[in-house]
Parts: structure tokens; C-alpha cells; sequence
């Protein structure tokens, strides 16, 4: 049946929503590691890691994009290669993005206690230490 509808002419259902899947899966794949860079870029320049959320996001959406697609073009018999592998692309990207996630925010967290940590420090008795043992080495 898919032959017939090649030839035609005529645009399968799902066919164009099975693209967009695929597209978006590959695309929040491959820019991942730089959105999340440039998530706790922003971390460490005051702000929040907005991004990095949005990006796993967008993994899921493709996700969703791809499974619509593949029961769209299984219900007209066509080929469904682009879905399958936009839905195994976008599984992959999503659970790479939510690790991703996991890891800025664990370090986002340990960065803020050690913030916190280093404020509460006396450093002018660390100062007088580290002098007092230098003295005695001598």
C-alpha cells in the first residue's frame, strides 16, 4: 500500500510529523552538552539554569512527535522508518538531557554549600595559622 501512495503523489498522514520527531531528536542530541554549558554558564554568572530545563523539554516533545507519528503511519500502512528512529533518538536524548539536569543542579547545590562555607570562614585566623606553622618548620 505504500508503493501506491508513493507514487501518487498524495502526503501520507504522520509523514511530516514523523520528520519533525526525528529532527528535533537529533537536534537536541547533538547541542545537549553545549545548552547545558551554556545553562551553568549562566549558573555561574548569577542566573538560572532555565535552559537546560527547556532543552529536556524539547526531548520529550519529540518523543511524543515520533510515537504520534509512528501510529499515524502505521494506521495508513506507509514506512515508518523516520519515526522509529526519531523515537529512539529522542528517548536517548531525553534521558541523556535529564541527566544532564541531574548533575547541574547536584552541582549547583554543592556549590552553593560551599559558598556558604567559604563566607563563614575567618580568614584572618586561617591567615595566622598558616604563619604560626610556617614559624615552626623554620
Amino acid at each position: 500500500m505504500s508503493e501506491n501512495v508513493e507514487t501518487t503523489g498524495t502526503s501520507v498522514q504522520g509523514k511530516q510529523m514523523g520528520i519533525a520527531g526525528f529532527v528535533l531528536a537529533l537536534v537536541t542530541l547533538v547541542l545537549s552538552s553545549w545548552i547545558c554549558a551554556l545553562a551553568v554558564a549562566a549558573m555561574i554568572t548569577g542566573g538560572s539554569g532555565w535552559l537546560m530545563y527547556l532543552w529536556s523539554v524539547l526531548a520529550i516533545v519529540s518523543v511524543v512527535l515520533s510515537a504520534m507519528a509512528m501510529g499515524k503511519l502505521k494506521k495508513a500502512g506507509a514506512k515508518r522508518g523516520l519515526a522509529v528512529a526519531g523515537l529512539v533518538i529522542g528517548i536517548v536524548s531525553t534521558v541523556w538531557c535529564l541527566i544532564l539536569v541531574a548533575g547541574m543542579s547536584l552541582a549547583a547545590s554543592t556549590a552553593n554549600t560551599f559558598s556558604d562555607e567559604l563566607q563563614n570562614v575567618d580568614w584572618d585566623q586561617v591567615s595566622k595559622d598558616m604563619q604560626d606553622d610556617l614559624n615552626e618548620g623554620h
